[in-house]
């Protein structure tokens, strides 16, 4: 090898190792459980086979196969279980104990179901959290919740707290032991009843519901951390501004995401 591609490898080499670095330095999660087929990867293409303990840092697209599940644990101890048939991203995971102020959890749920239950980050920094969905982007308030896609539609259940679901045509808030649809991008989420939930979105609730989930103790576990206002009831919007900037930030990639997500699990399938 000449000397010139030497140190073109060596450079290369060297700039993937620090941005390794850094994805580790700002954390992400580990695999607590899972079973049946769960993979992982820069995109569904590039996904390899997890394992118990895995490592799953920002940037990386989780995928459970039919009949799989896996469970998520966060450094701040947050916990995302995904159910069978899922794809899901971490968009950007960011979480120092004591840096509250880069505190970030952006998410991306491109296809099925999921359980969240929130972590020293949600508890602190409650408008670092956004989960996007095709319809809306969801905000927290101290939550345990799950939300299925039914395309074209979002579905949510909240088992604790509050969660907010933004868009273009505004935000709607439900809390514990609410029901949400979002039908559409612009339309507003509006409260549903169990029985108008689609059959799949029900059985996928049942199933992450009975799901023995508490958060698990992350770093900042013995920290004192900053207190969390209360939503105020009467005033649903105020809860959606900072979960509309985050939906801001990842709106120009979104509609993208979600049809190259669709578009690679075709390719892949065809013989």
């Amino acid at each position: 090898m000449s000397p010139i591609k030497e140190r073109y490898l060596s450079s290369a080499i060297l700039a993937l190792g620090i941005a390794g670095a850094a994805a580790s330095a700002f954390g992400a999660a580990v695999v607590q459980e899972l079973k049946g087929d769960v993979r992982a990867g820069a995109t569904p293409a590039q996904s390899r086979p997890v394992a118990a303990n895995q490592r799953v840092l920002t940037g990386t697209v989780v995928t459970t196969a039919p009949g799989s599940r896996v469970v998520l644990r966060f450094d701040d101890g947050q916990v995302v279980a995904l159910h069978e048939n899922t794809q899901f991203r971490i968009d950007d995971f960011r979480f120092r104990p004591r840096e509250p102020k880069a505190d970030r959890a952006a998410f991306v749920l491109l296809r099925g179901a999921l359980r969240a239950v929130t972590g020293a980050l949600g508890e602190r920094s409650p408008g670092a959290f956004s989960l996007v969905v095709p319809t809306a982007t969801i905000g927290i308030r101290g939550t345990d919740f799950m939300v299925a896609i039914a395309a074209p539609a979002a579905y949510l259940s909240v088992l604790k707290g509050t969660v907010a679901a933004t868009n273009v045509a505004g935000t709607a808030a439900f809390g514990a032991g609410a029901f949400g649809s979002i039908a559409t991008s612009t339309t507003l989420a509006v409260s549903v009843t169990a029985s108008a939930l689609p059959a799949a979105v029900s059985s996928a609730f049942r199933d992450l519901g009975a799901l023995p989930i508490t958060p698990a103790a992350g770093p900042a576990a013995g920290e004192k951390l900053p207190e969390t206002a209360a939503l105020p009831a009467q005033d649903a919007s105020a809860f959606g501004r900072e979960t509309a900037e985050r939906a801001r930030e990842l709106k120009g990639n979104l509609g993208r995401e979600f049809g190259q997500g669709v578009s690679e699990e075709a390719r892949q399938r065809k013989p």
